[in-house]
């Protein structure tokens, strides 16, 4: 981009230079003046007023010419050209600027279609080398974090296995009808996220893999909060989604977003703006606002979401949610820095891509394992209890395969611990030397 800027600063340049408006001007002032001069004379004229000792222009063309048959008609001519010179310079000045505003951008146009056209023609080598440094990358997680990646991604599956059979046994918090179906779809849907982590932490996306835990957190903080409540309660966060709906409707509209104005666009919004109605009716002005069923359930005027987290005891967890919120913000520590390069942990400028994948499988180990413990607490049924065993087996699985992974990637192995324990022995049994 440099060049492309330098080359047309020289050409403008040299497009406005002096002796190119002058000579232009001249030529201009001789056809007003209607005299008929050729490129030389017009060049020796140029030079003469470029070369002008104030008022003195030495000229270098002997009469007769087109300026005149002798010496006094030829002084009389560029005089007059003289006279002429200063509405010419202006006209030809404002044709120059108008040419250069109209060329600058097609020439732009032109260079990017150019410049287009050579990217298209190196884009299967330059995709190539992306696919082999993706491929690299995925190595070397799977060197390092495959064995507990690939028992998270097992442990989800049980996860959702047991979710449908708790729908199908319907005890303790999936008794409730409104509470179960809402149980269930967050499972599902938590289910799903964490499907996206282990994605993005397989590929090496440590920060994005962050990201959508974030997204897990919450879900996990709704389904415990959820499940020892009323079924009330379930039916009003379900019913919530009316107000969330037409909140992002208003804001499309207050953007300006063109959005299909038709008969059934109109019968659905009457619709919703009916059941948002007929639930703060029911359940008090409350409901309206961001978690508003749960401001109906606890009582209160508003409710936050570290509220709930609160509530659910889930507290202790508010610092790894806020380096997560830190991943998905435009601020600046996350454009500073990454996941996989905090300090502490193994130099940044080794393997940078796979450091830090562990965060956020670490982090949605231990949420899997809560979240199905805590729906477990009033349920009786021995299935149930005992798929619950077995993901908690799986989770503390993960847990130790993630530290075996993180001593061994900082050297601390059990062959590094047992030289460095010999090294140690062998220091001790040396004897010290005397002092004279």
């Amino acid at each position: 981009m440099l060049s492309i800027q330098k080359t047309l600063d020289r050409c403008i340049a040299q497009s406005i230079s002096m002796d190119k408006l002058l000579t232009l001007a001249l030529t201009r002032a001789a056809e007003r003046r209607k005299i008929s001069l050729t490129e030389e004379e017009i060049r020796a004229l140029t030079a003469a007023f470029l070369n002008a000792d104030g008022e003195k222009v030495q000229l270098d063309i002997d009469p007769p010419c087109a300026l005149g048959d002798n010496e006094k008609e030829v002084q009389e001519t560029v005089q007059a050209l003289v006279d002429e010179l200063r509405e010419s310079i202006t006209d030809v000045w404002e044709k120059v600027t108008a040419a250069i505003s109209q060329a600058v951008p097609h020439t732009l146009s032109s260079v990017a279609e150019l410049i287009g056209d050579y990217i298209s023609e190196q884009a299967i080598e330059h995709s190539l080398n992306l696919e082999k440094a993706h491929l690299e990358r995925a190595e070397t997680v799977q060197q390092m974090w495959g064995k507990p990646i690939e028992q998270l991604d097992i442990m989800r599956h049980i996860v959702l296995e047991w979710n449908h059979a708790a729908v199908l046994h319907r005890k303790g918090a999936y008794s409730k009808s409104n509470t179960s179906f809402a149980l269930s779809k967050l499972v599902a849907r938590a289910y799903e996220v964490v499907g996206e982590i282990i994605t993005l932490a397989r590929a090496g996306y440590a920060d994005g893999a962050l990201a959508r835990w974030r997204s897990l957190h919450e879900i996990c903080v709704v389904a415990m909060f959820l499940a020892p409540r009323s079924d009330k309660c379930a039916q009003m966060y379900l019913a919530h989604h009316c107000v969330e709906e037409l909140r992002l409707l208003d804001t499309d509209r207050a953007s300006g977003t063109v959005r299909a104005n038709n008969a059934h666009n109109y019968r659905y919004l009457y619709d919703l703006r009916r059941q948002r109605d007929a639930m703060v009716a029911k359940f008090g002005a409350a409901f309206s606002k961001d978690l508003g069923w749960a401001s109906v359930e606890l009582g209160r005027a508003k409710t936050t979401f570290r509220e709930l987290e609160n509530h659910v005891g889930l507290e202790t967890l508010r610092r790894g949610y806020q380096e997560a919120n830190s991943t998905v913000h435009g601020g600046a520590l996350a454009t500073l820095s990454r996941v996989s390069l905090r300090r502490g942990n193994v130099d940044g400028g080794a393997i940078p891509p796979a450091y830090g994948c562990e965060v956020a499988a670490n982090y949605t180990t231990a949420f899997l394992s809560m979240l199905i413990a805590e729906l477990c607490l009033e349920t009786e049924s021995a299935d149930l209890l005992t798929m619950n065993i077995v993901i908690m087996n799986f989770a503390s699985k993960i847990r130790s395969l993630i530290r075996q992974a993180q001593r061994e990637a900082s050297g601390e192995s059990p062959r590094t611990r047992l030289l460095l324990r010999k090294a140690a022995q062998r220091e001790l049994r040396r004897k010290p030397r005397r002092t004279i």
